[in-house]
């Protein structure tokens, strides 16, 4: 896109970590050397620092008060309940602090749960489900608000107008009331997974929504969070991305078997379904 034309990326051919061996064709080792190898190389003093996994802006500070700073009104406590039984497994500080998927800290309970969904009917309730792999936690489609997708891939040619919206940037067939095979993730560095894409003219704004169905079952798939889609068969060309409006019905509201062979991995190395499809 004509945006990124003058954008440099350095680093983007190399690996992160320690550099590892590949063979070619005369069977002679290659050495890719990574991005921590040439730190140390130069001597920088972070070459070998621990990864940072959570918000490292805010350094030691406690994240339950920095998020309360800048939500629209105060947390409000409410109870976690369990979405099998409807039972009251314990409370919390606040629907805010919890995202869908984690796993919820409950003092005192014997199993372990993690957060499904929030809500109910006073808004102040945490669900929660005692399995990582739970129907509950599962869906397959997703909505995105039409005017919010920020579409990256195609540029601006051959530009059309349908309905007033400039869609020379969109993919054709979308234009043309057709769905489209494309790739796509909700997380970083999730596998590309398999989904197919149609404009639905009939729900959300003026401009509609793009509906997104996946092949696989997803897990926790979350408002606001941002939806990035990719053609080709690879992948390679991002078409751009935009925030979740709302997730799909779950599994379990569907009433749907989740067989742990089919569901898609949250991550690059999701041992949690490693280590339950070997359960099995």
């Amino acid at each position: 896109a004509e945006a990124f034309h003058n954008v440099l990326f350095p680093l983007g051919h190399l690996i992160k970590n320690e550099g590892k061996g590949s063979e070619n064709s005369s069977d002679d080792v290659h050495i890719q050397q990574s991005v921590r190898d040439i730190a140390r190389d130069a001597n920088i003093p972070t070459a070998s620092k621990r990864d940072s996994m959570g918000i490292c802006f805010i350094g030691k500070r406690n994240f339950g008060k920095f998020v309360s700073q800048y939500v629209a009104r105060p947390p409000v406590p409410g109870n976690f309940v369990d979405v099998d039984t409807g039972e009251i497994v314990g409370r919390h500080e606040g629907t805010v602090y919890y995202t869908l998927g984690q796993g919820a800290k409950i003092s005192g309970a014997s199993t372990r749960y993690f957060v499904c969904g929030k809500g109910g009917n006073d808004e102040t309730t945490v669900f929660v489900c005692n399995d990582t792999h739970h129907p509950a936690l599962y869906s397959d489609e997703l909505l995105v608000d039409f005017q919010s997708f920020n579409w990256i891939g195609l540029g601006g040619k051959d530009d059309i107008e349908l309905n007033g919206i400039s869609c020379g940037h969109i993919p054709r067939p979308l234009v043309d009331g057709k769905s489209i095979q494309l790739w796509a993730r909700i997380r970083h560095l999730q596998p590309l997974a398999s989904c197919r894409v149609f404009w639905d003219h009939t729900v959300g704004n003026c401009n509609g929504c793009l509906n997104v169905r996946f092949d696989s079952p997803m897990r926790a798939t979350t408002p606001g969070q941002i939806l990035a889609l990719y053609a080709g068969s690879d992948g390679l060309v991002c078409l751009g991305g935009g925030p979740i409006r709302e997730r799909g019905a779950s599994y379990m509201e569907r009433d749907f078997d989740l067989p742990l062979s089919k569901i898609h991995p949250s991550g690059h190395n999701d041992l949690s379904l490693m280590n339950s499809i070997s359960r099995k």
